[in-house]
């Protein structure tokens, strides 16, 4: 600001006069971008090369992005910018967390919150098989992205904790293909690896059928899609001669079902009703004696290196389509005794002191009534599902 003295002469007085005749013109020098309530996408929500969205207020459309991690600073795409959001695209080599600093006129501000991005296997177009595959058969799979060295793994629920069944893939004109390890049945799901890269690809089916030897066991029952079904153990569990349990009011019954898809969740809840009778001493005569579900749930057999334990006392509907195909069973060396055999169904789901079995001393008539469940003592044979 230029200053000017001005002498002002009144009535013999002399006055200094400061005035301002020439002000400068400010331009207002830019601040970091400022922002609230800033939400970063969750991890799991994030797909390198694909496109997510920071949320807070203050964002603009002139923002510039830039993510710094281990590998160093790099500028991302920034699809869209509006006060309350920032989508932008993962770039498809990131993994790992990310500082995240927004530029807008030169100045730049680091958001308080990590973005954290998966380590995955940065493939694209992705198409499994459809249709249930042959075990041990070839998987192709279409898609971009896969490189020597790829290991497909492959999972299922119904496998013993911490099974993975691994394999390489081999390169095609259209993706990756292989084959699948021995041992592999039913709806699996297949990751694929890279370092310490993941991807999960989803799921696909190796098909069963009747009398496969597998999981344990031999395979008695499948679906029409061959993805999920059960499995007979090969031997009985106990003595010829077990019992269901004690008779009891209606009050203490387990509440059972004869359906099929029933008996886990059958056997489940005879065995908590029985710990539950014991643990209040009204049955010291039961307190030694282990009941049929029981003999089930704690029935286990090792193959391969394998150790199964989750087997179950079927329903009267599963124990039926046992004897359906136990002519199979006794085909692959492993026939079911002539005896009767408990199913964990309680007669009409809530009776106290019957439970429905299993004749199979017969050939081919089904014949299931219920009966005593400490009356009768008779045969039990473990199954279990996939």
């Amino acid at each position: 600001m230029k200053k000017c003295l001005k002498f002002l002469f009144i009535a013999g007085l002399v006055f200094l006069v400061v005035g301002c005749d020439d002000d400068d013109k400010h331009v207002a020098e830019p601040i970091p971008p400022i922002f609230k309530e800033v939400k970063m996408p969750g991890e799991m929500n994030i797909i390198p090369g694909q496109a997510t969205q920071i949320t807070g207020l203050g964002f603009s459309r002139e923002d510039k992005m830039f993510l710094t991690g281990a590998e160093g600073t790099k500028e991302v795409e920034v699809l869209e910018a509006t006060d309350s959001y920032i989508k932008f695209i993962v770039p498809i080599d990131a993994g790992g967390e990310y500082s995240v600093t927004i530029e807008r006129a030169e100045r730049q501000t680091t958001l308080n919150s990590k973005l954290k991005v998966p380590f995955v296997v940065p493939l694209t177009d992705v198409e499994l098989p459809k249709a249930a595959i042959s075990q041990e058969g070839e998987v192709y799979i279409v898609g971009k992205g896969f490189e020597n060295g790829d290991m497909a793994k492959l999972t299922a629920t119904f496998y013993p904790d911490g099974t993975e069944y691994g394999v390489p893939v081999t390169l095609t004109s259209e993706g990756a293909k292989f084959n699948l390890p021995k041992g592999t049945y039913g709806v699996n799901t297949i990751v694929i690896e890279r370092g310490n890269r993941k991807s999960n690809l989803g799921a696909i089916i190796v098909a069963t059928n009747v009398g496969d030897v597998i999981g344990g066991g031999i395979v008695f029952w499948v679906d029409t899609n061959k993805a999920h079904g059960y499995i007979a153990s090969k031997t009985n569990v106990g003595t010829a001669t077990e019992q269901f349990g004690p008779e009891v009011d209606p009050s203490n019954a387990a509440g059972t079902s004869q359906t099929m898809g029933s008996g886990k969740s059958n056997s489940q809840k005879i065995a908590a009703k029985m710990a539950q009778l014991r643990s209040i001493n009204d049955w010291p005569e039961w307190r030694t004696v282990k009941i049929a579900a029981e003999l089930c749930e704690e029935f286990s057999i090792t193959e391969n290196n394998l150790t199964y334990t989750d087997w179950f006392l079927p329903s009267r509907e599963e124990l039926i389509e046992l004897f359906k195909a136990k002519n199979v069973l006794a085909s692959k060396g492993y026939p079911i005794p002539a005896n009767n055999y408990w199913s964990s169904s309680e007669a009409d789901g809530n009776s106290g002191w019957a439970a429905y079995y299993v004749n199979f001393y017969e050939d081919t008539k089904i014949v299931s009534e219920f009966v005593s469940k400490s009356g009768w003592k008779i045969g039990v044979r473990p199954v279990r599902s996939y």
